[in-house]
Parts: C-alpha cells; structure tokens; sequence
C-alpha cells in the first residue's frame, strides 16, 4: 500500500501509558517496548504489559551506558517478560531465567533510513528511533521541538518511539520514557531532519505466544456406539 497522499498519522490511541525510565540509561527498552506494545495492540488487538527491565538487562544494558538499539531488538527475538514478573527498577539488574511465556516476543527487525522510508513504515505501526538530545530538549513543554543551534549543546543521544507524523507541522510526534510530566503529557512533536531523529528508524514485527490447545473431544461415532450397546444386550 503507498503511503504517498497521507499527510498525517497518528498512533497514540493504540499505545499503552507513559512510562518514566528514571534515573537510568535504560531508554532503547522504553523505546523498543513502546512500539512492541503498541503493535501488538494493532495486530492482535492484546493488551500486553511488557519489562523493561527484563529487556534492558538481558541484552546487556546498563544503567550507567545504556545500549544499542540492536543489542535490545535481539533481545527482544528471545521473548519479554511481563511486567508483574520484572517490575521495573532504575538502576543495574541480573537477567533472571523468568517464564516468559505470557510475554512477548519479535521475529524480526528491520532499518529504515530517511523521512520517505520512516513515514511509509509509520503505516502498519510506531517504529523504534533515536535522536541526538539538546539541552534544550529538557526542556520542552509544547509545539514543534527543534535545537537551538551552536549555543544548544548535543548532551546525548537516546532512543525513543515515533508514533507518527504531521506534515503541516513538518514534524515527527514522538513518544518519550520521562514520565507524563515532560512535554506533551509525554509526547512531543520534533521537527523533520532536527537532531538527526529521521536519519534511521527500526521497524519490528511482533508475535505472541500461541494459545494453549484445547484438547480434542473424544466424540463416539453411531458405530462405535451400536458395538458397545451390543454388549448389554
């Protein structure tokens, strides 16, 4: 399907509550959950309460230096654990070998690179991105985010959700992991090709485990039962 003619997409019905990662560089596990939650409310229409924390440690991050994007997404291909198995904590975490059965998991994940790449991806759900953090960014409160230039310094990097787009506003809407106090009840919109967010994107698609079989009924055909009422006759 093309995208080409939608000027507007915005998935933040289909997304679960704003999470806050505290004081821990744990954001590709928000960022990646974000979407993960989101998809599998899209596609399967579940409503699933996934760990970060269960996701961050297991694919080796940590508070201190946070991850990689990929570290997390392969991670996230071995399965999730909920959240009232890992409950989320700030701070460093052993991975534990919890039943992840009732989680979640991806098969598969993909890069996309640029606006037109990102914006046709947006069609079938959030996607996973990361952006280069301003100081000013801290800050934001409402309307369209863009850097203030040489005298707004690059403090970091980190990994978000882009949940969709405006192009009247020529901005992404993003959903961030800092609590509904910051910004747009945690949401924001950030102008296209500012603070590098539409240089590269990742896409997921997302699987759950399947249902228990229910057992075959062992149904008694009229044969089988005119030879076990031979019996008492």
């Amino acid at each position: 399907m093309s995208y080409t003619n939608i000027t507007m997409i915005d998935w933040r019905y289909k997304c679960t509550p704003i999470r806050d990662q505290g004081s821990c560089g744990s954001c590709t596990a928000f960022g990646a959950i974000g979407a993960i939650e989101a998809l599998l409310r899209i596609k399967y229409e579940t409503e699933k309460d996934l760990s970060e924390r269960d996701l961050f440690a297991c694919s080796g991050g940590r508070c201190s230096d946070g991850n990689t994007v990929e570290a997390t997404l392969n991670r996230a291909m071995s399965g999730i654990a909920t959240e009232d198995k890992c409950p989320y904590v700030p701070k460093d975490s052993t991975c534990m070998n919890y039943d992840r059965s009732a989680g979640a998991k991806i098969t598969g994940y993909g890069c996309v690179i640029g606006t037109k790449d990102i914006k046709q991806a947006l069609g079938s759900g959030p996607v996973v991105g990361t952006m280069a953090v301003h100081e000013s960014f801290l800050h934001y409160r409402l309307g369209v985010y863009h850097s203030l230039g040489q005298q707004d310094p690059i403090i970091g990097y980190h990994c978000i959700t882009i949940v969709g787009y405006d192009d009247a506003l020529g901005a992404w809407l993003i959903r961030n992991s800092w609590g509904t106090g910051w910004g747009m009840q945690g949401y924001a919109y950030v102008k296209y090709g500012n603070s590098n967010i539409d240089q590269r994107g990742y896409i997921v698609t997302v699987n759950i485990p399947p249902p228990t079989p229910i057992p075959k009924s062992k149904c008694l055909g009229i044969g089988l039962l005119r030879k076990i009422f031979r019996r008492f006759l």
